[in-house]
């Protein structure tokens, strides 16, 4: 991402190098997040059944959880994949790039960037 936002064009926000060229775009932190709420949800019931002591109810629930984890290899794979990253940029001009990114990649005056619609295989949206 950092490389796409160095090639997308200059906004003139940061100071450019003194040789001329631009600035390169960089991320200071990625945090994923993930399609878990179901196994967030059983985690509750279960931090509850702890709390309150009803030791055969926490049972059934580790159970529940075990059974469902093993035959659902969907749901497995949906818990451990990112369904949306959060990218905080190390400059105002990297934030700005990455805000016209979409509207940069789908036009038609601009093919040069086009190349850019995909990232591993799929369309990404900013």
């Amino acid at each position: 991402m950092e490389r796409r936002l160095t090639l997308m064009p200059d906004l003139g926000m940061d100071d450019d190098k003194p040789d001329g060229g631009s600035k390169e775009m960089k991320i200071a932190v990625v945090t994923c997040a993930f399609d878990n709420s179901k196994i967030i949800n059983w985690l509750r019931e279960r931090g509850d059944a702890i709390k309150n002591e009803h030791w055969d109810k926490l049972d059934k629930i580790n159970d529940h959880i075990r059974r469902n984890l093993k035959k659902d290899s969907q749901l497995l794979d949906k818990l451990q994949r990112p369904c949306s990253l959060f990218i905080t940029f190390e400059s105002e001009e990297a934030y700005n790039r990455a805000l016209l990114y979409n509207e940069c990649i789908s036009n038609p005056e601009m093919p040069e960037y086009a190349r850019f619609r995909t990232f591993l295989g799929e369309e990404i949206e900013i």
